[in-house]
């Protein structure tokens, strides 16, 4: 090893990627530079966020070892999806993931690239692929994606649930459940409610939906606290809801075990997580069992493979029956919709014009703004159908990825529709999305993994969201949030029934009229918006999950009873 490379291995540590990177120059020039100095100088670049230059060296970390070439491959791809360089990315993914070897990483990050890009054909033959090896019930393949990205394709709720790789964190075990449940705890007057997130700002979609009950809370029977991770810079987009949440505790920059000493302090009685399989969780902070009882809700729409929850908050709807087998935790089903909704501080906006909103004048616009990884082959499809259904129509989807708007646009000419039947949305404030949705004729859903947020902004927008019913939870959300609106018309039993009441609307002005007044009547009489009865609900959760703790009993599976329905709207 010579001065220069530990010279800039010391840099590194310290920190100083630049300097670092700057002694490593000389070596780096001559053509035989080692495996180590292309290494460190691929992590130098990766940890100064310069991910398109990481990538250049990982790629030819690979041609130093060839017997790596899958890794730094895949490396490679990692660096240059966060680059943006989406095409890059796939090509580097696409080597990694054909190699001899199997390749957990390699795997993952190639179908993460697929679904992400909207490479439809390929995902097609990938996702079978796929499904038949996890049908085999070889344990390898179950490793390979993350929970969120597995359920937005897979719709068996029996593999979902045999899912093993968990990010930034490990399984929890029977015996650690136990011991948690074991620890002496004091249950006083009020129920200490503590809730867990990174996404504490009231510009995040998880706030906007949640901050109303936060609000809402009866203070008589319930102390509630929020222990935050969450990023400075997604704080920083805060615009003022945030500091009229209550008590808000740091725990960012904790490592797990003082976090979770800091929440024991608290004495919380019931910890609601937040997250569940998403980015930023604190699993392993969970998995240390701070509270006696443990609450996933409203991040992952599923079982939380290897989370330490007693209870998953949803409803009959995304989780009947059929479901509780695939559980490792008992459901606390709310009656009505296991959504909660904003009814006062949610924003809504008067409708913006079809030419404010970059549209065509005539004809029928059917609006999809979900995430693109939502857009699988079997979505891509029906659309496509609905398309050619209803000649005169465009579809208006947000697509930012300039690689995946060009494999969509040409999937649907290669289906022989012309790309001009595609609109794509630049990213809005939500004040002016809220606007713009109300310039849209019918709202698309998307499948497996429904439309949760967008589908709930559409609807309090006023725009008509066509569904059909699901197989797991992902796949059942906007059956459930339409059900609690008294929407149920514009829930499909199949794709055949889907496509038939696309074009029954759109062919049919004087009906999709009726239902959008219709939905407009609903917005503030109907369960789903009602934020102060869903709170009451929540709560009445809440108390029996405390209840049975109380009592010296397992948790169960706990139905909650509605609340007489109102006779009066809830807002004006």
């Amino acid at each position: 090893m010579s001065i220069i490379f530990q010279n800039a291995l010391k840099s590194y540590h310290a920190g100083k990627y630049r300097h670092s990177l700057s002694l490593l120059s000389p070596l780096l020039a001559k053509s035989d530079a080692g495996l180590q100095t292309v290494l460190l100088a691929a992590q130098c670049h990766a940890k100064a966020e310069q991910y398109a230059d990481a990538a250049i060296f990982y790629n030819r970390a690979s041609d130093v070892d060839s017997s790596k070439q899958s890794m730094f491959k895949t490396l490679a791809a990692a660096m240059l999806m966060r680059a943006n360089e989406s095409k890059q990315a796939l090509t580097a993914a696409r080597y990694a993931a054909r190699s001899d070897e199997f390749d957990v990483e390699a795997e993952e990050t190639y179908r993460r690239c697929l679904h992400n890009y909207l490479c439809l054909e390929e995902a097609i033959i990938e996702d079978q692929r796929f499904l038949r090896q996890l049908k085999t019930g070889e344990a390898r393949y179950f490793a390979v994606e993350n929970p969120f990205d597995h359920i937005s394709w897979c719709t068996d709720e029996g593999i979902n649930a045999k899912l093993t790789r968990i990010q930034k964190g490990k399984a929890f075990t029977a015996q650690s459940r136990m011991v948690r449940r074991a620890q002496p705890h004091a249950y006083e007057g009020k129920i200490r409610i503590g809730y867990l997130s990174n996404d504490i700002s009231d510009q995040h979609a998880t706030m906007r939906l949640f901050q109303g009950v936060i609000l809402g809370h009866d203070p008589e029977k319930f102390d509630v606290t929020l222990f935050c991770h969450t990023e400075d810079k997604v704080i920083g987009t805060d615009k003022g809801m945030r500091r009229r949440y209550g008590r808000i505790v740091q725990i960012g920059h904790l490592n797990d075990e003082n976090a979770a000493q800091l929440i024991r302090k608290h004495k919380i009685d019931i910890l609601v997580d937040l997250k569940g399989h998403t980015k930023g969780a604190r699993i392993d902070l969970i998995n240390l069992g701070p509270a006696p009882i443990q609450v996933a809700y409203l991040g992952f729409p599923g079982s939380g493979t290897g989370i330490d929850c007693d209870y998953v908050i949803s409803d009959p709807i995304v989780t009947p029956d059929s479901s509780k087998p695939h559980y490792h935790e008992k459901l606390c089903r709310l009656p009505e919709c296991y959504q909660s909704n904003d009814d006062t501080h949610r924003i809504l906006t008067p409708a913006a014009t079809r030419a404010e909103a970059g549209l065509p004048e005539t004809g029928i616009v059917f609006a999809s703004f979900n995430g693109i990884r939502k857009i699988t082959p079997a979505t891509a499809r029906l659309w496509v159908r609905i398309l050619q259904a209803v000649p005169d129509s465009v579809l208006w989807m947000m697509c930012d990825d300039d690689f995946a708007r060009d494999n969509f646009l040409q999937y649907i000419t290669d289906e022989g529709l012309d790309e001009s039947r595609i609109i794509f949305a630049k990213s809005a404030s939500y004040d002016q999305h809220i606007a713009r949705l109300q310039a849209a004729d019918i709202g698309l859903d998307t499948f497996p993994y429904n439309g949760h947020t967008t589908t709930s902004d559409k609807l309090w927008a006023g725009l008509p969201v066509v569904t059909m019913k699901g197989s797991h939870f992902a796949s059942r959300v906007s059956e459930s949030l339409l059900k609690a609106l008294n929407m149920a018309e514009l829930i499909a039993p199949d794709q055949a029934g889907y496509l038939a009441l696309c074009k029954d609307l759109a062919d049919n002005p004087e009906r999709l009229k009726a239902i959008r007044e219709k939905l407009v009547a609903n917005r503030f009489s109907a369960p789903l918006f009602d934020t102060e009865r869903f709170t009451r609900h929540l709560e009445d959760a809440y108390i029996r999950m405390v209840e049975r703790a109380k009592a010296g009993l397992e948790p169960d599976h706990i139905d909650i009873p509605a609340l007489p329905a109102r006779t009066a709207p809830f807002r004006i």
